[in-house]
């Protein structure tokens, strides 16, 4: 058996950043030719690095078939920490490089009441940390007030449901997140308990907290049902607003849709079960909107932050 010293030593004083990269970097593209490209360096300079690192370790890290290189189990342990580590370090660089800026001012962005929160969450806390003197303020509201809002100067940044197809040439679009609308009822209702097969037709008769006429998501919603001979029964319940919905669905006998993350939350808790259907794909994007001519440091960074919490989204 291996004496424990040269790994207590690299970890010590041998491993350095770029053993890390390298690592990553294999991982990712397993060839060390495709590695050397990517750093602009050699392929040998590439090599002595990884001899480095099992020199310094006492063990392997990679094996080699032909040009393709694959992980030891020593060596994706080495790279699943070391992810963490790299990740951890760019928030820290990013971080100072805001404080560093100096970046104050503020920034009006609104969302729609099916964002998930902890995208906007996440984004407010980064942002507030890289810009302590800057300040933000919030509105929610459906998505064609949004867009009114943004394009006559009255936000920022608005995040919605939709790509928009027809924008006007001042505003830009970018999806930041990922995450469908599925189909949930309430613990009470009869479709509420834990197991079981749900069909389109059970829910012919049930009553529906749906979205707003005339929005987006109330026309994919009855697009869906309608190709599956399904209406909404008569004694529902519209509404934007979420915290409403949830509250409806947990204590009384209705289906609706929620965002999985939302609908995750909440079936935990026992209060609502997600339906094994389908989910609304059309209405999986989480998109960013805002206006190219009118940008400003503090806007600019929010932004970040927003497409910083939707990787990590998306990531988990």
């Amino acid at each position: 058996m291996q004496s424990s010293e040269p790994v207590e030593r690299f970890f010590r004083k041998g491993l350095k950043l770029p053993h890390l990269r390298v690592l990553v970097a294999l991982a990712d593209m397993g060839q060390v030719t495709k590695v050397a490209h990517a750093f602009h360096v050699t392929q040998p300079a590439i090599s002595k690095q990884i001899a480095e690192i099992e020199t310094a370790l006492g063990l392997a890290v990679v094996s080699r078939t032909g040009n393709a290189v694959a992980l030891t189990g020593i060596g994706q342990v080495i790279v699943a920490c070391g992810r963490e580590i790299l990740r951890h370090l760019e928030i820290a660089r990013r971080d100072v490089s805001a404080l560093a800026a100096g970046t104050g001012g503020h920034v009006r962005f609104g969302a729609v009441v099916t964002t998930t929160e902890p995208l906007t969450a996440n984004a407010v806390q980064l942002f507030l940390r890289r810009a302590p003197a800057a300040s933000l303020s919030f509105v929610e509201g459906t998505l064609d007030r949004l867009l009114r809002m943004l394009d006559e100067g009255e936000l920022d940044i608005a995040i919605g449901r939709n790509r928009v197809a027809a924008m006007p040439a001042a505003l830009r679009q970018e999806t930041l997140h990922s995450e469908p609308f599925v189909f949930v009822a309430g613990a009470q209702h009869a479709l509420g308990p834990l197991d079981g097969p749900v069909q389109w037709d059970d829910l012919r008769q049930c009553r529906w907290i749906t979205p707003l006429h005339g929005s987006p998501a109330y026309a994919t919603l009855l697009e869906t049902l309608t190709a599956h001979d399904v209406s909404p029964a008569g004694g529902g319940v519209e509404s934007s607003s979420l915290a409403l919905n949830v509250s409806l669905l947990a204590s009384g006998d209705f289906v609706s849709i929620l965002p999985l993350g939302t609908a995750r939350q909440h079936a935990m808790r026992g209060q609502m079960r997600i339906l094994p259907l389908a989910p609304l794909q059309p209405l999986e994007e989480v998109v960013a909107y805002w206006r190219a001519d009118a940008s400003h440091a503090a806007g600019e960074l929010f932004l970040a932050c927003l497409r910083e919490a939707g990787n990590d989204l998306n990531v988990e």
